[in-house]
């Protein structure tokens, strides 16, 4: 351990700061001149450092909010607001509209509310998930309120550019945010009777090309297996902590990494975005569909890093993982931070795009704000915590909002995690823990649904699953270990996730990508939770019945291939320490 110790002791607090500094001179919205200069820097840097780099520039959906007002029909005073990316532009004088309240913006609420033709008032951060519902109801336009902060948001759920099928998932209707001010305000008029506001909204969403800058550590040709470390160039605003501190922190990998090359047993590309931000995550989506095949062959591991280094982010509790990578994970940060980790489902956000092609991820924010009795804002939206603090996706993500100590601490994780995966021989991925993860949600469906869907053939494969993936782990190989040994290792590990990954993560599969929208493991089985509900309507009932038991044969073939990868390399091993 004293190479990494060496290594890691060389993250230097000054150089982060400064290469951050850097890029927060710019403002870097997708596509716009500030961001191609964020990208020259980058891509200079990196080519100092020896990297081999290329450029694409692929035509994507891009969506940038512009000026919005919003004002109570008979009061002077107007009242605080924004319009965001996918939203839809008012005529320029704006649109009167009767308001009503939505509430938390349930279905209950909306039906009781009496959306239709009205602008409607909801609590919580304007996103993917409001858009349905509010359409549905035949609502005219939603004004959220945001809570403390008013948050730059991006509400389209359709992840990446759209395609003729998703094209119609797009947002058809105006959407603003206030802050909780601002709906107190319209609180109390709708409390004193009918209530009026006139609302405009200014939205550019047109096709344009947008950067991408891919990155090659020296020999990557010769290795082709590789890490993909990924991050977004793009910001709100000047985006010091998102995500100039991330770009950073890539940076300072690349420099130390470079110190390794004799080490490296597998690549190491970076992956610079534009359009998460404004653009649902296009570029990365570009990505998984331009390299698809070359991802499937090559990619042992996709880190993402998206806002390291915030004040007061102490919490270090839940860095996303995947049920296959959390040890890999836990381990780092056990040596690098003296902290343990709790397993955080890696979520549908942070270009998060490449779990079609069944690729294990790791993070996206490594540190946040402590936790908070109950969550709102950025901490509701991510499921947990304090988020990443109060100026995240405001004009106030300046400098200093950086820690010095706490970006270095975030970047050393985030060096140590690369250096681990390519410079260890073996890819040391838990399988047993995807299993585990995979009956758990089994046998709690089955609980809920089991009499509508049987899933105890499903449970008994996942529990055999679970025992081989643990005789696998534990399978030693030594330093001598020959290049075919290692291969034979490595090319069931990362087989066996191009299997699971997919019946765990998507619905859509292997070539199409799943909304923005939150999930559950076994995404394709979750609908069993309404079959009780729909028994006593055949027209509910029986399609999903049919549509489920599809799912189920699609884990189940994905079980039995998984296990059967597992079974031969196993008995190959086993045979060899016998010999």
């Amino acid at each position: 351990m004293n190479r990494i110790d060496d290594l890691i002791k060389k993250v230097d607090a000054d150089r982060l700061m400064t290469t951050a500094a850097t890029i927060a001179q710019w403002e870097r919205l997708s596509g716009s001149d500030g961001e191609r200069q964020a990208f020259d820097y980058i891509e200079s840097v990196l080519k100092d450092l020896g990297f081999t780099c290329q450029r694409h520039d692929p035509v994507c959906l891009v969506s940038l909010p512009g000026a919005a007002s919003l004002e109570i029909v008979g009061d002077p005073d107007p009242i605080r607001c924004i319009t965001h990316s996918f939203g839809v532009s008012t005529p320029a004088d704006g649109i009167e509209l009767d308001l009503t309240d939505a509430g938390s913006g349930s279905n209950s609420d909306f039906a009781r509310a009496e959306a239709l033709g009205k602008a409607v008032l909801m609590d919580g951060l304007a996103t993917p998930n409001s858009v349905a519902p509010a359409e549905s109801f035949g609502a005219a336009a939603v004004i959220h309120n945001s809570g403390d902060q008013i948050h730059e948001m991006t509400i389209s759920p359709v992840w990446g550019s759209p395609t003729p099928s998703s094209m119609q998932l797009l947002p058809t209707i105006p959407h603003l945010s206030v802050d909780k001010d601002g709906a107190a305000r319209l609180r109390e008029h709708l409390e004193a009777g009918r209530c009026k506001v006139r609302l405009s909204a200014t939205v550019e969403t047109s096709w344009k090309p947008l950067p991408v800058l891919l990155a090659d550590s020296p020999g990557f040709d010769e290795m082709l297996r590789h890490v993909l470390l990924s991050g977004h160039v793009d910001s709100w605003y000047f985006g010091a902590m998102d995500n100039g501190s991330a770009n950073a922190s890539m940076l300072e990998v690349a420099r130390l990494m470079k110190e390794c090359q004799a080490e490296m047993h597998h690549g190491l590309r970076l992956a610079f975005w534009s359009g998460h931000s404004h653009a649902r995550y296009a570029t990365s989506t570009w990505y998984a569909d331009e390299y698809w095949s070359f991802i499937h062959h090559y990619c042992i591991a996709h880190v993402n890093i998206d806002s390291p280094g915030g004040m007061g982010a102490t919490d270090l509790s839940g860095a996303s993982t995947m049920a296959e990578t959390h040890r890999f994970a836990e381990d780092v940060f056990r040596y690098v931070a003296d902290t343990d980790l709790n397993y955080d489902r890696i979520g549908r956000l942070g270009d998060q795009s490449f779990w079609g092609v069944g690729v294990p991820s790791f993070y996206c924010s490594i540190s946040q704000q402590p936790p908070e009795p109950t969550p709102t804002g950025v901490g509701a939206l991510l499921g947990r915590g304090g988020g990443l603090g109060w100026w995240w996706h405001t004009a106030d993500d300046t400098m200093d909002k950086l820690d010095p100590e706490f970006l270095v601490r975030d970047a050393k994780i985030l060096f140590a995690t690369v250096h681990a995966l390519c410079t260890e021989p073996k890819i040391d991925f838990d399988q047993a823990g995807v299993a585990r993860e995979i009956r758990a949600t089994l046998e709690d469906l089955q609980r809920v649904a089991g009499q509508d869907l049987d899933l105890t053939r499903l449970i008994e494969l996942s529990r055999n699953l679970e025992e081989l993936g643990t005789i696998f782990r534990s399978i030693e190989l030594s330093e001598e270990a020959a290049d075919e040994e290692i291969a034979l290792y490595n090319g069931c590990v990362t087989g066996v996730s191009r299997i699971l990954i997919p019946v765990n993560y998507t619905v859509s599969g292997e070539f199409e990508q799943d909304p923005a929208i939150p999930g559950e493991p076994l995404p394709g089985l979750q609908p069993m939770r309404q079959l009780p509900e729909r028994r006593s309507i055949p027209d509910a009932y029986y399609p999903w019945l049919t549509k489920l038991r599809r799912e189920r044969n699609r884990l189940e073939q994905a079980l039995i291939e998984s296990t059967n990868l597992l079974a031969q390399a196993t008995s190959i091993f086993l045979m060899e320490d016998d010999a």
